[in-house]
Formats: structure tokens, sequence, C-alpha cells
């Protein structure tokens, strides 16, 4: 509802008033609608509210769906686009241990994130992922495997993505499992 819908409530409350200033008031189911309150003139009848032209309310209707089209164009057009780059991906496979995997690797403030699929795990086997690079190492995270030897993990590093040369998937022990250049 518009500032200009509610003038002509603002107008008949202004006229509920007495000549004092003070308000009548009507019980409702007492007096019929245009009926004398006591102690005050008869109520006017009610006006419906003045609508504006059609063509205004259509000219707003007609800025909010260009708003809405050109905002729909821009998320298009960056979806299209980009909004960066994408997330590298890093492949590898070990043939003597059979484990193959895929990491993505996303940067973030304190690092890297990590999202690693491994596969090839003998089932509820213990591993440790850890992030290298030319000068240091870190875990970026642990799992066991599932009974079917697969593992899904999301792993961080405060390695930042640039830096790191390897994600190394080592067994509980310590066993070198699967080595994945990057």
């Amino acid at each position: 509802m518009d500032y200009d819908d509610l003038v002509p409530v603002r107008g008949l409350l202004s006229q509920l008033a007495g000549p004092g200033g003070a308000a009548r008031v009507v019980e409702p189911g007492k007096h019929g609608y245009g009926e004398r309150a006591p102690g005050g003139p008869p109520l006017p009848a009610l006006r419906p509210p003045r609508r504006r032209p059609a063509r205004r309310r259509a000219g707003r209707r007609w800025i909010a769906g260009a708003a809405v089209a050109v905002a729909g164009a821009a998320v298009a057009v960056l979806a299209a686009v980009g909004l960066g780059r994408s997330a590298p991906t890093f492949q590898a496979f070990d043939h003597a241990t059979g484990v193959h995997g895929a990491a993505r690797l996303h940067a973030a403030p304190t690092g890297a994130e990590i999202e690693l699929t491994v596969a090839g795990l003998q089932a509820g086997e213990r591993c440790i992922v850890v992030a290298v690079s030319a000068r240091e190492s870190d875990v970026a995270g642990t799992w066991s495997a599932t009974y079917d030897g697969m593992a899904r993990v999301a792993g961080t590093s405060a390695i930042p993505v640039g830096r790191l040369t390897a994600l190394r998937i080592e067994s509980g022990s310590g066993r070198l499992l699967l080595n994945i250049p990057v």
C-alpha cells in the first residue's frame, strides 16, 4: 500500500475529531454507518481511495522488470565467464599399490583447501594426506577408507596453493600409497 492510498484515510480520521480536537468514539454495532453518534454530526460517507493513473504504475512495474532483467543478465554473464579461475585438478595412479586419486586445490586465506577423492585403498585402512612444498610438509587430513576402498576427503593446509609441489597419500604406518604431483 502506498502513501497516496492512505491519504484519504488520514482525512477521514481527522474528521472524526470533535470540535475540541478530541476524537469521538463510536461503538461497533450501536450506530450504523452514516448515523448520528451521541454528541456529534453524522459521519461522512466513505469514498473509495483515489487510484493513481495506470500508466504511472505501469511505468514503475516496467522499471522493476527491467532491473530484474539486468540483474539476471549480470548473473548469467558472471556464470559464463566465471567468477575466477576454476580450481586446478591433479590426478595420479600408483601401479604398485593400485591406488588412484584426484585432488582439486582452492586458495584460502590461511593456505590451501583440498578436495581429495581416492580409490583402491584397503577397506577400513587409516590414511593421511600430506601437503608438500619445496621446504616443508603439512598433514592436511586423515580418514579411514570405506569398505569398498574409496574416500572423499576435505583437507586444509597452511601451505599456499602456489607453493605446493605434491600431495602424498600415506597409510597410518607411514607407507606411501600414492603421490599426486602438483
